[in-house]
């Protein structure tokens, strides 16, 4: 009976590290295609035969780097599951930083004028909290290596 649970939750951690390499492959893909997407976009605003100027508008600006942002949450996504095909744990520093890069992202291409004053009170305390987190990580981290 316990060679079988054995089997059976080896047999589970085998699936779940496939399932994981499939995730991170998938992921690459996904990050590859938004990559490509970009180099296309900024192309088409930088040689738009519309306008005379060979300069972005700042609605262009604001587009093209939501793009940059979600293409660095996509790779520190991409890490975090390396991390966790590679060592079985999900690292919550990375898992942080992905929070806050996502959340950055939201504070630049915040339109204030859209949402109320309490909406964005509360933006702010979830970017204190989230760096609170990430800064007592940290410091967890450089305490167990002295």
């Amino acid at each position: 009976m316990n060679k079988d649970i054995d089997k059976g939750v080896s047999l589970i951690l085998t699936a779940k590290k496939w399932m994981s390499f499939v995730v991170l492959i998938l992921m690459a893909i996904v990050v590859t295609i938004a990559i490509v997407e970009l180099g296309i976009i900024l192309y088409l605003d930088l040689f738009d035969p519309t306008d005379d100027v060979l300069f972005l508008e700042i609605n262009e600006l604001f587009r093209i780097f939501g793009f940059f942002f979600i293409i660095l949450i996509g790779f520190e996504l991409i890490e975090t599951v390396e991390m966790y095909f590679k060592d079985n744990v999900i690292h919550a520093e990375v898992v942080l930083l992905v929070a806050v890069i996502a959340v950055s992202r939201k504070v630049i291409l915040l339109d204030l004028e859209k949402y109320d004053p309490l909406a964005i009170i509360g933006l702010g305390i979830i970017i204190i909290a989230l760096g609170g987190c990430y800064w007592f990580i940290k410091l967890s981290y450089r305490s167990k290596n002295v």
